[in-house]
């Protein structure tokens, strides 16, 4: 593999920024992009001011430690989701989000969801699935996601194993030079059939 694709290049970059994330839960990062320009990232994490959980210690969750029960866990959880940060991002700034497709490294839930139909997003790709307690809620409204007349996609994908590799691979070796260096005291010859090969001209 020379580079990950486009889809897996936008996953790639969700799952690297949700390493900002504060939440003890679950570490959620989404990408908002536009023809395949990034327009907006956010991640799960407190509000601004808020304490964040993660300070707390890696096991602190608010609305766990009060017993709130799941049904009521937007009532007591401080985290913003990722997909609102990003389009809150976008917001700050005054970028448009409309036609734009969202990468989030889980599947929406349903508050997210109406959220990024009103920010004009016609696009929603995620790596895994949504999974609360109620299996029915969550077939309810995933069915309505995949069924919304405003949603052009709404589709789970992954990154390949050989993508992964590629990202690892990068991360070890920094931007560690692959091809021997050029020397600009040895004299020059440009080979005009490889230029010929990329459509290039000898004037090139």
């Amino acid at each position: 593999m020379n580079r990950p694709s486009w889809h897996e290049y936008f996953m790639l970059v969700a799952k690297l920024v949700s390493i900002r994330s504060t939440c003890n839960s679950r570490k959620i990062g989404a990408v908002i992009v536009r023809d395949n320009r990034i327009l907006a990232t956010g991640y799960n994490g407190a509000v601004h001011g808020a304490p964040h959980c993660i300070d707390r210690g890696p096991d602190f969750c608010l609305r766990r430690s009060i017993g709130a029960h799941d049904a009521d866990k937007y009532n007591y959880c401080l985290s913003s989701h990722a997909e609102v940060n990003a389009i809150d991002q976008a917001a700050r700034f005054g970028i448009s989000l409309e036609g734009a497709s969202v990468y989030c490294t889980l599947e929406p839930c349903n508050w997210c969801f109406k959220q990024l139909i009103q920010a004009g997003i016609k696009e929603i790709y995620y790596e895994r699935a949504y999974d609360s307690q109620n299996k029915e809620f969550d077939l309810y409204w995933r069915k309505i996601m995949k069924s919304h007349d405003g949603i052009r996609v709404f589709k789970q994908i992954s990154v390949s194993s050989e993508a992964m590799d590629l990202v690892f691979q990068v991360l070890r070796t920094s931007s560690e030079r692959a091809l021997a260096a050029t020397s600009p005291h040895e004299p020059g010859h440009l080979e005009k059939e490889v230029l010929m090969q990329f459509g290039l001209s000898d004037q090139a």
